[in-house]
């Protein structure tokens, strides 16, 4: 028994160093064809995760994923791109199936809940190659709950890189092993409940994270284990409705202005957040020190959680979904070196 458990782990260990393999996949996607066609195989509603391999090349596309449990898988995170220029003024596609279609590279329907993205380079580069600006440029845009976007490199030279907005803010998000970059503002920007984990932000100038919380004072963005840069003196975080933060782990450079997360406008009041400011730290450093904001205060939280608590994913969602008991099933697929 003992030889036969050693004998899985070490297959387990190789396929994960190995990455996936294509032949396990239900759909293989390669360079010059389309990742959209290969979404349209799956059922409309699949009973189980619809699998699909994207190997390594450049994929100058838009991706729209309108039905659930659509599992994309990149060959390689640096050599599997997706790249598309795209505004919400500039899109070419504007609805699909009937349906509106918002701005972004990747984007995820109402409906299409419990999606995984992982081994991807997604790339909205609009502000590089058509016009030198900021505005909001998406790269992952979700209107569904449950969403899994792991091992990948989400960047975009506008606002709002990694925007995931179920209707009415009630969506649930897990994030892992991310490298996020983006020039413009808000480009982490959850509503709801998400999770993030060993991730690296690299701003330049406008504030990195951003949260809704609006509806349920439970609804918290909680980032752990990650690390936060700038090309530029910039903000670590704003908000323009109620929300809430929780950093655990993190570290700042000295490119991360020594100021806390605060309310987007000094002035002007668009809503008055009526449960204040809601901003949490647990052993959290930045370069050069802090003036005081960045001090341990999770007991100032309502039921003063523990670093144990935060720690398990689970506990963001008020223990209503497993996202990572979800990828342990999936691994054969989304396995990767972390």
């Amino acid at each position: 028994m003992f030889l036969m458990l050693v004998s899985m782990l070490m297959s387990m260990l190789t396929a994960c160093a190995a990455g996936p393999n294509p032949k396990d996949f239900d759909v293989v996607v390669r360079e010059g064809e389309s990742i959209q066609a290969a979404i349209e195989q799956a059922p409309e509603m699949p009973e189980k995760p619809f699998t699909i391999f994207i190997g390594k090349g450049l994929y100058e596309q838009k991706v729209i994923i309108d039905r659930p449990n659509i599992v994309l898988v990149g060959e390689d995170r640096e050599h599997t791109r997706i790249v598309y220029a795209e505004t919400a003024k500039t899109r070419r596609i504007t609805e699909y199936h009937g349906k509106p279609v918002g701005n972004g590279v990747i984007v995820l329907q109402e409906g299409a809940d419990d999606c995984v993205i992982s081994g991807l380079t997604v790339y909205n580069n609009y502000g590089t190659t058509v016009e030198n600006t900021t505005t909001h440029q998406m790269s992952i845009y979700g209107r569904a709950t449950r969403t899994i976007v792991v091992n990948c490199n989400v960047w975009a030279d506008g606002n709002d890189a990694l925007s995931l907005w179920a209707r009415g803010g009630n969506g649930m998000y897990y994030h892992a092993d991310l490298d996020l970059r983006c020039p413009g503002v808000d480009f982490l920007c959850p509503r709801g409940w998400c999770y993030a984990t060993r991730c690296r932000f690299y701003g330049d100038s406008r504030a990195m994270i951003w949260h809704d919380g609006r509806g349920d004072k439970s609804k918290r963005l909680v980032i752990t284990d990650s690390y936060f840069d700038a090309k530029t003196p910039t903000l670590l975080g704003r908000y323009h409705h109620d929300a809430q933060f929780f950093l655990l782990n993190c570290h700042l450079t000295a490119n991360v202005l020594d100021s806390n997360i605060h309310y987007a406008y000094s002035d002007k009041v668009l809503d008055p957040c009526p449960w204040g400011l809601r901003t949490y730290y647990h052993q959290c450093t930045r370069e050069g020190g802090h003036s005081g904001w960045l001090n341990d205060n999770l007991h100032e939280a309502e039921n003063a959680p523990t670093p144990k608590q935060l720690q398990d994913a689970r506990w963001t969602y008020n223990y209503q979904w497993d996202p990572e008991q979800r990828l342990r099933e999936l691994w054969k697929w989304v396995g990767y070196k972390k």
